[in-house]
């Protein structure tokens, strides 16, 4: 195979590794396969490759040890499945999301947010160089959220009534970011240590805890790897249903102002950040 050939076929998600063979990138649903789809995986890892599955840190599936001369066969195996390879590229990646959808600390429908912009965004366009996008529905960021190119992060904003408290204490038991304390037996609410996870609201009795607002703070210019930058925090919260539009306008200024090559997180350092959020907002 020539250098254009190997080119296309990553491309397509076909990735070469040791020994003159290839890796096949499978995409999930934001982390999620059917178990019919899982028994075609199988089928085909066990037939093409070695029998084995691993999975990317970006929730997809590869299949390894594919050799040259099967690759035709596993396109058509994984298309009659009704799965897609890809996911690499100077495109969008494969869209990362937690389990906020189903986790008892979710905020938002973190898998049916990251499906939809995946099914508006995923491979869709060229871009400068490769764009990650992920989502997670609370504070605890397990899928690490401010650290993608575009993040979504669940937050729910409390307000503390001191007349309705009685300081029992049982939000102090849930709040691990110690913004809670007694002091001389009266509850004390730390504003600056909160980080607006909202569970002190659902276990207080008397309401002296209640969610005031609700919805997604988002980071841009977030990457990982050799170097790494925490994205900055946009001003404000916003709701699940302003996720599509607030990706669209992220990738077109992105798409618009970045040189051929760049990550967006250098896009945002050389060009800085006060301006792009102004013209992204």
């Amino acid at each position: 195979m020539n250098k254009e050939e190997i080119s296309q076929l990553k491309s397509e998600g076909f990735i070469p590794i040791k020994n003159g063979l290839f890796s096949v990138r499978i995409i999930s649903d934001a982390g999620v396969f059917s178990a019919k789809k899982m028994n075609f995986v199988n089928e085909i890892a066990q037939k093409f490759g070695n029998g084995t599955i691993s999975f990317t840190t970006r929730l997809c599936i590869e299949i390894p040890m594919i050799k040259p001369e099967d690759i035709d066969s596993v396109k058509k195996a994984i298309n009659e499945a009704g799965l897609i390879n890809g996911g690499t590229g100077k495109k969008v990646r494969p869209v990362v999301a937690c389990k906020g959808t189903v986790c008892s600390h979710g905020l938002f429908d973190t898998q049916g947010i990251a499906n939809k912009i995946k099914d508006e965004f995923f491979m869709k366009q060229t871009l400068p160089s490769k764009f990650k996008i992920g989502l997670v529905g609370c504070p605890n960021n397990c899928a690490k959220a401010s650290l993608n190119d575009l993040g979504f992060v669940g937050q729910a904003y409390v307000s503390f009534d001191e007349e309705t408290c009685i300081s029992c204490g049982k939000c102090i038991s849930v709040c691990k970011a110690k913004a809670l304390s007694m002091e001389n037996k009266k509850l004390n609410f730390d504003k600056d240590q909160c980080v607006n996870c909202g569970e002190c609201s659902i276990v207080c009795p008397f309401d002296a805890m209640t969610v005031i607002k609700k919805g997604m703070s988002i980071y841009i210019g977030g990457r990982f790897g050799r170097n790494y930058r925490i994205g900055d925090e946009l001003d404000d919260l916003y709701s699940p249903e302003d996720a599509l539009k607030i990706t669209e306008k992220v990738i077109d200024y992105y798409k618009t102002n970045a040189e051929q090559g760049e990550r967006f997180a250098s896009m945002i350092e050389r060009i800085g950040i006060k301006k792009v959020k102004n013209e992204i907002l």
